[in-house]
């Protein structure tokens, strides 16, 4: 019973918050479309080359928002802890076949080792009583223990993670992008009067547009400077400001991130890897890097 009121209260809560980012948005648009404005000029003065790429932006950015929104951001199931995470990307994982047919035993006794570590880097989640691969965190919101996770972002209603990352990024990018371009039109729509009663009469809507965009702006490029240097560096908003309480990096110095590959590849791989990744082999591979130097 408390657990389906739970459900309810998330379910209208995100309808509300929903609405409300679409409502904003939509507002924001018609004051600048329908009043002078040189959004106005180039939509009712057919400015083609304007109007697409105003239109385009804004479309993506709705798009991107609802999508970051209701995705699965990397939910954990019963059935894939039974499954031995079979959706797991299978490229980050050494199997016996490359040693050579020589080794079996020592190959074996390797990945007995390593399966081990493995165990023990997987922390059993007291909620949804199933193992949790490495970076994976039972989020209290969502009720679900997500994967790579990153934070639960009241403004989507939804957690950030493994999934939905790339998209929560994008969204971001496009946002700051769209605010920007607000401010700018907004700030052309101001008429200037000798008095400031007639000033405030003639410019309100703009003002209020004006405070609106401005807090979105502060708000959205810090988050989109914050994620944009988590994605260089492979790491999440978690494990950045919990360093210190999490199990597999809490005995690691400050400076060491056992799953950063280089700029470039922790780029290429946090926009273009499709599966799941094998956090906790990187983790196991580190621990046996410096373990032998």
């Amino acid at each position: 019973m408390g657990r389906s009121k739970k459900q309810l209260s998330r379910l209208l809560s995100g309808i509300f918050i929903r609405f409300f980012h679409t409502a904003l948005t939509v507002g924001i648009f018609c004051v600048l479309l329908f009043n002078e404005t040189e959004l106005r000029h180039a939509f009712f003065e057919k400015n083609i080359v304007y109007e697409i790429a105003f239109t385009s932006l804004l479309l993506a950015t709705s798009v991107l928002y609802f999508i970051a929104s209701f995705m699965n951001p990397g939910y954990v199931t019963l059935d894939e802890e039974r499954n031995g995470w079979s959706h797991v990307d299978s490229s980050d994982e050494e199997t016996a076949e490359d040693s050579g047919a020589e080794d079996n035993d020592a190959e074996t006794q390797k990945m007995v080792k390593e399966k081990k570590k493995k165990d023990q880097a997987q922390r059993k989640c007291s909620y949804c009583n199933i193992k949790q691969p490495v970076r994976t965190k039972h989020c209290e919101d969502c009720g679900r223990c997500v994967r790579r996770f990153d934070h639960h972002c009241p403004w989507l209603e939804n957690c950030v993670g493994e999934r939905n990352h790339r998209f929560f990024w994008f969204f971001l990018l496009c946002q700051a992008t769209l605010i920007i371009w607000a401010i700018r039109i907004t700030w052309g729509g101001f008429h200037w009067h000798p008095t400031i009663q007639d000033w405030l009469r003639s410019n309100a809507l703009y003002l209020i547009c004006m405070l609106v965009l401005s807090v979105g702006a502060a708000a959205v490029i810090s988050l989109l400077c914050c994620h944009t240097f988590m994605l260089f560096t492979n790491q999440t908003t978690w494990e950045f400001m919990s360093r210190h309480r999490i199990t597999y990096l809490r005995n690691l110095d400050e400076s060491v991130n056992p799953f950063d590959e280089g700029y470039c590849r922790n780029v290429l791989k946090f926009f273009c890897y499709c599966p799941y990744r094998s956090w906790d082999v990187m983790l196991v591979r580190y621990s046996d890097l410096e373990n032998a130097s």
